[in-house]
C-alpha cells in the first residue's frame, strides 16, 4: 500500500496532522522503532529515541509528535501520534470482527437482549436479565449472569466475569456461624469501557455496583459489590473490596481498597497500597497505609 492510502483515511477520520515527503512511497507493513523493519510505517515519540534507534537505513514513514525532526521519507506530524499510529494499524491492519456474530458454545438466555452489532465469543455464559449495547466486544469464556446493563462500545477479554453475588455473610451472635448474604442488586456498566481479562465485578447487595463511562480495568481486579467508579478512571490489579466509592479520571495501580472507602476525583494511588482511610481530590497516595504525600500533577 501507498502513504497516500493512510493520508486519505486520516482526513475521512477527521484526524488533525500536517504531512511532508513521498506520498507515493510503498509501505509493506509496520514495527516497532527498536526493531524497526526496512519499508515499513513506525511512531516516533521524540527526537532522543529516534535518534537512539535509528540505523543506517533511513525510516520510511512515520507517526511523529508535532515538532519533532527527523529524516524519514514520510512524515505524518500530529498531537498525539500513538493514538494515531495505532489507529492506523487497526484500520489497515487489525483483527476484523464481524458484527451481530456469536461464538460456538456460547449460551444467551430467551430473556438477555444483546445488540446485533455487538460481538460475542466462544463458550460465554450470558444469562439472566442481562442488556449488551451496540458494537461491544465480548471475547471468549466470559460469564455475565443475573441483572446486567452493559453500554455501547464496551470490551470485554476472555475469562471476566460480571454479576457474580459477592462474598457477604452475616455472623450470629450466638453461635458465631456466618450464613450468606443474598445479593439482590445489579451492575451498571456505562459507554466505553475496557474490562480485562480475570476480572470480577460483582453485583450489588441491594443497589447496583457501578461502572461508569471510559473506565478501563487491567487484569485480575476484584471490584466488589456496591463498588461505583467514577468517569474515566483506571484500576489496575487490584481488589475494591465492598461499598468504595472511587472519583472520576482516577488511576489505582495494584493496590488493595478497604471496605467503605472513598477515593476523590483526579487522584493517583501508587502501586502495592493500602488504602483504610478515605483518600480525598487531586492528590497522590501510596504506602502501607496509603497516606497522601502531594498534590497530583501527574498525566496519568
Amino acid at each position: 500500500m501507498r502513504v497516500e492510502e493512510i493520508l486519505t483515511w486520516l482526513d475521512g477520520g477527521g484526524y488533525a496532522y500536517s504531512f511532508s515527503g513521498k506520498r507515493d512511497a510503498e509501505i509493506s507493513g509496520f514495527s516497532s522503532l527498536a526493531n524497526y523493519v526496512e519499508n515499513t510505517i513506525t511512531w516516533i515519540k521524540d527526537e532522543k529515541s529516534y535518534h537512539a534507534s535509528k540505523g543506517e537505513d533511513a525510516v520510511l514513514c512515520a507517526v511523529v509528535k508535532k515538532g519533532v525532526k527527523t529524516d524519514c521519507l514520510a512524515v505524518i506530524e500530529t498531537e498525539n501520534p500513538k493514538e494515531a499510529f495505532f489507529a492506523i494499524l487497526h484500520q489497515f491492519w487489525g483483527e476484523k470482527r464481524i458484527e451481530g456474530s456469536v461464538g460456538v458454545g456460547t449460551v444467551i438466555s430467551k430473556e438477555a437482549v444483546v445488540d446485533p452489532t455487538a460481538v460475542i465469543g466462544c463458550n460465554c455464559s450470558i444469562v439472566g436479565d442481562v442488556k449488551i449495547g451496540a458494537y461491544t466486544v465480548i471475547e471468549h469464556n466470559v460469564v455475565i449472569q443475573g441483572r446486567v446493563r452493559i453500554g455501547e462500545n464496551c470490551y470485554i477479554q476472555s475469562s471476566a466475569v460480571i454479576g457474580i453475588a459477592g462474598f457477604g455473610f452475616s455472623k450470629d451472635a450466638e453461635t458465631k456461624r456466618r450464613t450468606r448474604v443474598e445479593h439482590f442488586g445489579g451492575v451498571e456498566i456505562g459507554d466505553d469501557v475496557f474490562i480485562a481479562s480475570h476480572v470480577n465485578i460483582e453485583r450489588g447487595t441491594i443497589d447496583d455496583t457501578v461502572i461508569r463511562r471510559g473506565v478501563k480495568i487491567a487484569p485480575s481486579t476484584l471490584i466488589a459489590h456496591n463498588n461505583v467508579i467514577g468517569e474515566d478512571t483506571v484500576v489496575i490489579s487490584s481488589a475494591l473490596y465492598g461499598s468504595v466509592k472511587v472519583g472520576a479520571r482516577s488511576y489505582i495501580a495494584a493496590s488493595t481498597i478497604e471496605n467503605q472507602m472513598t477515593i476523590g476525583d483526579d487522584t493517583v494511588i501508587g502501586m502495592g497500597s493500602v488504602v483504610n482511610t478515605p483518600i480525598g481530590d487531586h492528590v497522590i497516595a501510596y504506602g502501607t497505609p496509603a497516606k497522601v504525600i502531594r498534590k497530583n500533577d501527574s498525566d496519568l
